[in-house]
């Protein structure tokens, strides 16, 4: 909500001279930026839709209905309402390049918008080109420092800490921060969203002591300027918890999870993606410490939510099926996964086609239970094909080629089939010994 959180008097410059409606416009603005920045996003939803209302029966040149329609898709974007919050984006930056052309900065902050929703679907392929094209409309329009660039910093900088170029997000982190904490200032949430970036870039890249000093003065600063009860402080607070978690510090990391959760449910109820995401690392936390009857119920409330918000037939539902399925793998009641296991398996293959490597992962789920249970004929034809599928998407010197090989091997043997097992023990044993040599 970054521009939805105060109203920029140049908006006006391509309004009509105010009248009473322009008047109840902007105060309507107003209480949904107030909203907004208190995470009362049902309540910004509804001032923004009756705005909308309004903004629909004004000129094509009126500047209002852009603005509007703008604030509202991040609101829904906030919410979660993805699917409502595209057409928006799309329309408020039709209607501003028809009012204003090609260099404005209402173009750069609604090609940043529609990016970072990009961004929350991991889909950075199609996020990159709107953040590179409103950073340098921003460098081109504004002045060093200014909060909207150092906003696009940020935001390119966070894209590239996820597809693991660190050498080119680095530096656009830290220029946001510095700039940042000259305005708004050292203490302000626009910092705390720089120090979690730079926790969250730290902790990839292996620099363990900075990136928890980052996330914990993220969470600091979150909750002094938004207070202990706002997303964006759960946000921060479980990026510190999934660094405990990967250090295999439960103790700290599943307190702060619970806090999350019980946030994420006070604001936006108890069946938002967010809360579905929240039961998914609480579920994973507790299958690393062994706790699997835990760690099941959790992950069967996440899929029940993911089922709702993504459709039943929506591959990424694949894997937590693959995670409920492994949990009761290993349990006395492994019949259970089957069911788990062959649907992530036709999920993904529907999705991603029959030589994807998430099909292979799910195959080789799915070998490996039919070898628990003794079913040693359908295990063979399931690590058959789960190999020629890791080898032809991964190359044949892929760990998780061997990892396959080794339990095919196991099959073979089961099937007596002792030479062509001890070959491709073999041929396993060489990948990995190949793998680490290097």
């Amino acid at each position: 909500m970054r521009r939805l959180a105060g109203l920029v008097a140049s908006l006006f410059l391509a309004i009509s001279a105010p009248s009473a409606p322009t008047d109840s416009w902007q105060t309507t603005e107003a209480a949904a930026a107030r909203a907004s920045k208190a995470a009362h996003f049902a309540e910004a939803e509804r001032l923004l839709l009756a705005n909308l209302k309004f903004a629909e029966t004004l000129t094509a040149k009126d500047a209002r209905r852009p603005w509007t329609l703008f604030d509202l898709a991040e609101v829904y974007r906030a919410e979660g309402k993805y699917d409502d919050a595209f057409p928006l984006y799309e329309r408020a930056l039709q209607i501003y390049t028809t009012l204003y052309g090609q260099d404005a900065t209402e173009i750069a902050d609604t090609l940043d918008g529609e990016a970072e929703l990009y961004k929350s679907l991991n889909d950075y392929a199609h996020a990159e080109p709107l953040l590179l094209r409103a950073l340098a409309l921003r460098q081109k329009l504004l002045k060093p420092g200014d909060a909207d660039l150092a906003q696009s910093e940020n935001d390119l900088g966070e894209l590239y800490t996820a597809t693991g170029a660190f050498d080119k997000a680095e530096p656009l982190l830290l220029q946001a921060l510095a700039s940042r904490q000259k305005v708004p200032g050292p203490e302000s949430a626009a910092v705390a969203q720089s120090f979690e970036a730079l926790g969250t870039l730290y902790s990839k890249s292996g620099r363990a002591k900075q990136a928890e000093d980052s996330f914990r003065q993220a969470v600091s600063l979150y909750g002094k300027t938004l207070g202990g009860e706002h997303p964006d402080y759960a946000n921060a607070m479980e990026n510190l918890a999934l660094y405990y978690a990967a250090r295999r510090d439960f103790e700290n990391a599943e307190p702060l999870l619970l806090r999350v959760l019980e946030i994420r449910q006070t604001v936006f109820g108890p069946e938002h993606r967010d809360v579905a995401a929240s039961l998914d690392n609480l579920a994973a936390l507790k299958r690393s410490e062994r706790k699997p009857d835990e760690s099941a119920a959790l992950y069967e409330r996440a899929i029940a939510i993911w089922e709702k918000i993504l459709r039943p037939d929506n591959p990424d539902l694949a894997a937590d099926l693959n995670n409920l399925g492994a949990i009761y793998e290993f349990s006395k009641d492994k019949a259970r996964a089957e069911p788990l296991f062959l649907r992530a398996a036709a999920l993904d293959e529907k999705a991603l086609g029959p030589d994807s490597p998430e099909l292979g992962t799910d195959l080789n789920n799915l070998g490996l239970l039919y070898l628990f249970l003794k079913k040693y004929d359908e295990a063979q034809k399931v690590y058959q094909r789960a190999l020629a599928i890791r080898m032809k998407a991964l190359g044949n010197q892929d760990p998780a080629v061997a990892e396959t090989m080794n339990s095919y091997a196991a099959v073979l043997h089961a099937l007596h089939r002792e030479e062509e097992a001890m070959q491709m023990q073999k041929e396993a044993q060489a990948i990995l010994a190949k793998q680490g040599a290097k």
